[in-house]
């Protein structure tokens, strides 16, 4: 994770608004500092990579939403060229490779 970011490029990190989100986000601002654009909505509004219009060489991080649920708008992303980390532990049963996705994802009970 590279904390330089050239300056035509926008970050957002896109998280659920609920304790495991905010906290996963302050972790990780915690060990990998960066500005970005927070997009959130309360406990069940997940559907938030809608809410971005990302372009070549944006970062995007997503934590604690479905993949399921984003994966039209993810896709649309990593088609414009955003480079898209994922954190997840929810259903992701449409999961797909791709080179801009790192995708982090486990839904075993203990994580």
């Amino acid at each position: 994770m590279s904390t330089v970011i050239p300056h035509n490029v926008t970050c957002f990190d896109v998280f659920n608004g609920d304790a495991d989100g905010i906290c996963a986000l302050h972790q990780l601002r915690l060990a990998f500092p960066r500005e970005a654009t927070e997009i959130t909505g309360v406990k069940r509004d997940v559907a938030l990579l809608n809410r971005i219009d990302a372009k070549a060489g944006d970062r995007i991080t997503v934590l604690d939403i479905s993949l399921d649920t984003n994966v039209e708008s993810l896709r649309k992303h990593l088609m414009a060229g955003a480079e898209v980390e994922y954190f997840d532990h929810h259903a992701a049963n449409q999961r797909f490779a791709h080179p801009n996705l790192q995708l982090y994802w486990n839904d075993a009970r203990d994580v």
